[in-house]
């Protein structure tokens, strides 16, 4: 739908941007960037006699920014494609870069290129705003043009209502938060092997309280959201071979409400809260992403479940300096409670909604060089660039396999402003295809030994839905109000302040404050993008 009133449109699309600036991030491009200022950075790459110079600007989050002048690929690509590129810093971080960017559009304070929304791309895209990007790579990038019929999800993303592409979506690498564990302590408690199912799980938790009787000390614990195992219980927000959408979508993060695996989970963490098996901070909101560190390397927890970067992080920040035991290592995902392997939700969505490349209509003119040289980074030697680096530099041949010959420690510990040879595909550049093989072979020695098997095995990558600039707008103020109403009560399940015999009314209730209502729109969502 186009909105003819500008200031609606504006009130439209920044309801779905503070959805999306609210959201968690999890990953290795949570780290924080330096204090730049809103001043443009260009990086430049001297003539070299290949053809005509490619020059354009290009806005996203100052972070990304900072990040992308540091790594060590970014002027070889320059130099090949003979470009210069100006890197405009459209707001420090992710919150205020998208804070700021409906203003920026709504005035034509443009760069070249920038980073928007999916929802912007197309709204304002077909205002005029952006480009018509179809037949520009029709003519010009032959590279993008067959990853977008090689991946039917992704065409179908990527066009708009009217027919046309206006933005590339970043391809998000394929991973998930995995479960992990102090195996210092599972030894001491005599657990001799990790558990496959939740009773498993819940009598491991059992002898390591048993074997860790301190009151302070609570087996399970973590930050953020406290619903894990939703896939064990079968229990997450899904949309079934039939096609029908379960539970409020959020490509498998949440859960079915109304399932009857969901009761159960809830039924479950109350067993754990009243025997002093989870973490009740965690349970009741006040836990920080700094108390949960600290107990974890301080013996105040012992089994959590995060992003796949963070066992690692505990083994390299004062664990093994806090006891010389110190081990942490990760467990399978459990069987579902009909005995087959979970499926574990991805971290983010497969394809980046919140992080896709525009052309600004008033850059018709460069458009087909801008192209180009995105062209390129999709191409194989461009892949290879961004992924590995260049050879003999950063990577060697070992057979058709490229083997990294730097380090992952060395580089990705130097500090801000510092050339580096890293390659963390989840962090922004400029929106490309993944590597995930590369990827997961970059990472720590840790974590590189279970990355490639843990999600080989368990990554579930879930369809997404696209919505209408109407369907947008009512779903995030129907959030507003239902899901603070749903976590109260849940809470009030766990710790027993509401008894379970008053659970189908709750569900009713949640529908009346408009649970069902979001479901509907989801499933309208989706049966309109896959007539």
């Amino acid at each position: 739908m186009v909105l003819r009133k500008k200031g609606t449109l504006m009130i439209f699309v920044l309801a779905v941007m503070l959805v999306l600036s609210a959201c968690s991030k999890s990953g290795s491009d949570n780290a924080s960037s330096s204090n730049s200022s809103g001043s443009a950075v260009s990086e430049s790459a001297s003539t070299d006699g290949s053809g005509e110079k490619i020059q354009f600007s290009y806005m996203l989050a100052g972070k990304y920014i900072n990040w992308l002048k540091d790594l060590k690929w970014y002027p070889e690509a320059l130099k090949r494609m003979n470009a210069e590129i100006e890197l405009v810093n459209g707001g420090d971080d992710d919150s205020a870069y998208y804070k700021g960017l409906d203003t920026k559009l709504m005035a034509g304070d443009m760069s070249d290129a920038m980073i928007v929304t999916l929802s912007q791309a197309e709204v304002y895209g077909s205002q005029g705003l952006f480009l018509n990007l179809k037949d520009l790579i029709e003519k010009n990038a032959p590279n993008i043009k067959k990853f977008i019929e090689s991946d039917p999800q992704y065409k179908q993303l990527i066009t708009a209502s009217d027919g046309n592409i206006y933005g590339l979506p970043q391809q998000y690498p394929i991973i998930t938060n995995v479960p992990f564990y102090r195996a210092d302590f599972f030894a001491k408690a005599g657990i001799t092997s990790n558990p496959k199912t939740i009773q498993e799980f819940t009598d491991v938790l059992r002898k390591l309280k048993a074997a860790y009787p301190a009151a302070d000390f609570f087996p399970f614990t973590g930050r953020d959201g406290y619903i894990k195992f939703t896939e064990a219980f079968l229990a997450k927000d899904n949309i079934d071979s039939n096609g029908k959408v379960n539970g409020i979508y959020n490509v498998g993060k949440s859960y079915d409400l109304k399932s009857a695996g969901f009761k159960e989970l809830v039924q479950w963490y109350n067993t754990l809260y009243t025997e002093k098996l989870i973490d009740p901070e965690w349970i009741l909101g006040t836990q920080t992403e700094e108390s949960w560190q600290t107990k974890m390397l301080t013996g105040k927890g012992a089994v959590s479940y995060d992003f796949f970067t963070r066992p690692s992080w505990f083994m390299n920040n004062g664990g093994p300096q806090n006891d010389p035991k110190y081990d942490i290592k990760v467990m399978d995902a459990l069987n579902d409670s009909q005995g087959n392997p979970s499926k574990v939700p991805m971290a983010e969505q497969r394809y980046r909604e919140d992080r896709v490349f525009v052309i600004s209509a008033n850059s018709e003119k460069k458009a087909a060089q801008i192209l180009k040289f995105m062209d390129y980074l999709w191409s194989d030697e461009g892949r290879t660039l961004m992924d590995y680096g260049v050879e003999g530099q950063s990577f060697k041949k070992n057979g058709d396999k490229n083997e990294f010959i730097v380090n992952f420690a060395e580089e990705g510990n130097k500090p801000l402003g510092t050339p580096v040879w890293n390659f963390l595909q989840d962090r922004l550049t400029f929106p490309v295809p993944s590597n995930d093989a590369a990827y997961y072979d970059w990472m720590d020695p840790l974590t590189k030994s279970f990355a490639a098997d843990f999600f080989g095995k368990y990554a579930a990558v879930a369809p997404q839905i696209k919505y209408s600039t109407d369907q947008l707008k009512e779903r995030s103020e129907l959030l507003a109000n239902v899901q603070p109403y749903i976590d109260a009560n849940l809470v009030k399940f766990i710790t027993g302040k509401r008894p379970m015999s008053e659970w189908d009314a709750f569900v009713q209730e949640s529908d009346t404050q408009g649970y069902g209502k979001i479901v509907e729109i989801d499933q309208a969502a989706y049966d309109a993008g896959n007539k």
